[in-house]
């Protein structure tokens, strides 16, 4: 009977992960490495994924573990957000220190507040498509997981992580105001606080989850009956003369 050498090495089996299966194992085990780094579970799940975006592109079969590669790269990510929140910090301070002091704004402010409102929500509506601005909400406003942000998108939890990495990506990437020629509808806004301010899942999902229409913007040069909103008829007919 043969037996193997004692000493002899036998190569590793090369496997490739195409479905994504073997780093949704290992997802829970990342992101509890990168929390513990960076000490904020949004940025660990965002590294996470953009482990997830390398683990893609790398070339899997020649890795003998996998999860050894994954673990150096989540760490390596994790370290580079420290360094980079530490610069932010110091860039922070030193422009707090060249700014005079601004007395807060009333807390009775209601007109500010409903300003900011708007231009948040026209921000939403410039720099993100529909599920990105949907997954963004719903995950840092509504505090949902991912799973439910999957089933309001009809998609997986994968896809779900993806809309909310990219979203979070583009409005870091994309720091400019929405132009002051696009004003919103006051009664899209009122509907946008209405939806936060009850928590209303559905009427979010609504009213994000398509690609809104020119009419979102108010607009001076054309006539439009009292009361009509973004999506009346109204709009549609005004648009199309």
């Amino acid at each position: 009977m043969w037996y193997p050498h004692p000493h002899r090495r036998f190569p590793m089996p090369r496997t490739t992960d195409t479905d994504g299966a073997l780093f949704e194992q290992l997802r829970p085990r990342l992101t509890a490495i990168s929390r513990r780094i960076v000490g904020s579970e949004a940025e660990a799940e965002d590294i996470v994924q953009d482990c997830f975006l390398k683990w893609q592109g790398a070339e899997q079969a020649a890795l003998a573990t996998p999860a050894a590669w994954l673990t150096t790269v989540v760490q390596h990510q994790s370290i580079d957000c420290l360094r980079k929140r530490a610069r932010d910090m110091i860039a922070a301070r030193t422009a707090l220190e060249l700014v005079p002091d601004v007395p807060p704004a009333p807390p009775e402010d209601g007109l500010l507040r409903r300003a900011e409102l708007g231009e948040a929500l026209a921000r939403l509506l410039a720099c993100l498509s529909p599920s990105e601005r949907l997954a963004l909400i719903l995950h840092e406003v509504f505090e949902r997981e991912h799973a439910d942000i999957a089933a309001a998108l009809g998609t997986n939890t994968v896809n779900a992580r993806q809309y909310l990495a990219r979203a979070r990506r583009h409005l870091r990437e994309d720091e400019t105001e929405a132009p002051a020629s696009e004003k919103l509808c006051r009664e899209l806004v009122r509907r946008f606080q209405a939806a936060i301010n009850g928590m209303d899942v559905a009427a979010m999902v609504t009213l994000l989850g398509e690609e809104q229409p020119v009419s979102v913007h108010q607009s001076p040069r054309l006539r439009i009956r009292a009361g009509a909103c973004a999506n009346d008829a109204s709009y549609r007919a005004v648009l199309a003369a």
